[in-house]
C-alpha cells in the first residue's frame, strides 16, 4: 500500500481485480463580496438588500461600510478592482 497516490484508496469492483478509487474533493459553496471581490466562505459576511431588491453580500464590515459610503473600490490598493485596473498579478 506505500505506492498508493495520496488521497486514492484500493476498492474491490463486484466480480473483478482491485482497482484505485480516487477520493472526490470536499465542495464548499463561496459568494463574491460585491465589493471587494474576495470570496466569502460559509458563516462570514453580511447580506445586504437594497429597497430596489438587489442583494449585495459583504466580506466584512469595512467594506459594507465603505460601499454606502460611495467609496469606488478602484480606488483603494487592496480591492481587486483596483488591482485589474492597474494591471497587477495574472
Amino acid at each position: 500500500s506505500s505506492h498508493l497516490v495520496h488521497g486514492s484508496r484500493l476498492a474491490r469492483t463486484p466480480n473483478g481485480p482491485l482497482r484505485l478509487k480516487a477520493r472526490a474533493a470536499m465542495v464548499i459553496k463561496t459568494d463574491l463580496c460585491a465589493y471587494t471581490e474576495y470570496r466569502i466562505y460559509p458563516g462570514r459576511g453580511k447580506r445586504f438588500v437594497a429597497k430596489d431588491g438587489k442583494v449585495s453580500f459583504f466580506i466584512n464590515s469595512k467594506a459594507d461600510a465603505l460601499f454606502h459610503h460611495r467609496i469606488k473600490p478602484s480606488k483603494l490598493r487592496w480591492t481587486q478592482a483596483w488591482r485589474r485596473m492597474n494591471k497587477k498579478g495574472k
